[in-house]
């Protein structure tokens, strides 16, 4: 019986050492965690004022897909590995615009390009204030402009019409790696994707985008102007577009990603570089 007793008694403080044990060391590791945390935001805002310094001294009358500002940054030192990705949101149709009765039919151009239904451009006019309308009892219109694209899910868009999908073998992208919301309107012909470009006129089609691609790429324009040096494209189309373009950028998205330990922290920042403003920020 003594035994049995003693070695409750072990069994006991044994449980008991072990508990404590697992309770420091899970302290330890919330503290570790906490630090590491602390730290790789402390290196993101860091990373940050360098590249707004980079952004800066880069020749603002025209930006390409050729400047060192759209190339990925990776560094590590002292066991901290920064990513930095840029990109301009220039390059993107700004929905806000479609309270515009001319921009709006950019807006409709990337609607039908992205096999979105139209219906939804209606809701995004409704909710815009632009128009009178019902959308429900539980999202009534804002009335005012989209301040991040992710409102669009009140207007009941779908996740495939935000993030792509697939449709009789042919791939749309989303709204989410097409659209903003954060810039004035004007989109960079030296950036934006196939899919926007077709969206400036009905007369860009699939082939024309991709030869403005191709120019751009060994000679990237310097001027709007310089579009009717690309086969196919003619004074006509320059004219109805040339007020909803541009060879410069403005606003930037900027992602930093720091590995410090176990621990990553996802920054994202909004920039304008003219007005030397934050839009936007979001930590991950």
């Amino acid at each position: 019986m003594i035994i049995v007793l003693v070695l409750m008694m072990f069994m006991s403080f044994s449980y008991y050492v072990v508990d404590t044990y697992s309770r420091v060391n899970s302290a330890n590791r919330i503290v570790v965690s906490v630090y590491q945390k602390q730290q790789a935001y402390y290196v993101a805002s860091s990373v940050f004022e360098v590249v707004k310094l980079l952004l800066e001294i880069d020749d603002k009358t025209v930006d390409t897909l050729k400047d060192s500002w759209a190339n990925p940054l990776n560094f590590e030192k002292d066991g901290v590995k920064v990513e930095v990705t840029i990109y301009d949101e220039n390059r993107y149709v700004n929905l806000n615009g479609v309270k515009d009765p001319h921009y709006r039919k950019v807006v409709e151009n990337l609607f039908t390009n992205l096999n979105i239904s139209p219906s939804y451009l209606e809701r995004l006019l409704v909710w815009v204030g632009k128009k009178d309308g019902y959308i429900s009892d539980r999202y009534p219109p804002k009335k005012k402009d989209l301040d991040s694209l992710y409102e669009l899910q009140f207007i009941g868009l779908k996740d495939e019409d935000m993030l792509g999908k697939m449709v009789s073998n042919t791939f749309y992208p989303g709204l989410l790696s097409t659209s903003t919301v954060y810039t004035q309107g004007r989109i960079n012909i030296n950036t934006a994707p196939i899919w926007v470009l077709m969206s400036l006129d009905e007369k860009i089609n699939q082939p024309l985008a991709s030869k403005i691609v191709d120019h751009r790429s060994k000679n990237p324009f310097k001027t709007v102007n310089d579009l009717v040096l690309v086969e196919g494209f003619n004074f006509d189309i320059l004219y109805r577009i040339q007020n909803f373009i541009d060879v410069k950028s403005d606003v930037f998205h900027i992602r930093i990603k720091v590995f410090v330990g176990d621990t990553l922290m996802q920054v994202d920042y909004v920039y304008s570089r003219s007005s030397k403003q934050v839009l936007y920020v979001e930590i991950i």
